[in-house]
């Protein structure tokens, strides 16, 4: 499959734009039709607008997986000078299916001390050669839950451990 970047969605937008402008100049539609039309078009512009940034790899803010497989980390520490709070970024797999079964995907957490003490660690490890689990805590109720860490924005940021993958299993010769 052929894929064209930016210039082939810019050209595809001018397609429609131009078959709306036919349609709308030498139909004999009322104009509720064409202006029901030009509305739909303009949705889809927005729509697709917006749907693009998670199929180009962008992160996502969608919930961690229970259980992952780490694959890289990237740290944005928060910046007192503009204001930013601050990001954890983790390249992770489902273990849903498998420690090699997924696709890695990226994720975009909420920056706190706590998790970046501990992704900082992880990402130690890994660089010793030791593969990563991550866990997302379970959401506890009572007075020593521990289900978010306080981030620095006032945002809750998730709980997550990080567990050594343990040696398969091989099986004697």
């Amino acid at each position: 499959m052929v894929l064209l970047g930016t210039s082939g969605l810019v050209a595809a937008y001018v397609l429609v734009a131009l078959l709306l402008l036919i349609l709308n100049l030498y139909t004999r539609w009322s104009w509720r039709i064409k202006a029901l039309l030009i509305v739909l078009v303009s949705a889809f512009y927005v729509v697709s607008y917006f749907s693009l940034p998670p199929l180009l790899g962008w992160p996502t803010d969608a919930e961690l997986p229970k259980r992952f497989n780490l694959v890289a980390i990237f740290v944005q520490e928060p910046d007192k000078t503009t204001g930013a709070p601050g990001e954890i970024f983790l390249w992770a797999t489902d273990m849903a299916s498998g420690p090699t079964g997924a696709e890695p995907r990226a994720y975009r957490v909420p920056f706190s001390d706590a998790l970046h003490a501990r992704v900082v660690e992880a990402g130690n490890k890994m660089r010793k050669g030791l593969p990563q689990i991550g866990e997302v805590s379970e959401k506890k109720k009572g007075p020593s839950a521990r289900p978010t860490d306080e981030s620095q924005g006032g945002m809750k940021s998730v709980a997550i451990e990080f567990f050594d993958l343990p040696d398969p299993l091989f099986p004697e010769k």
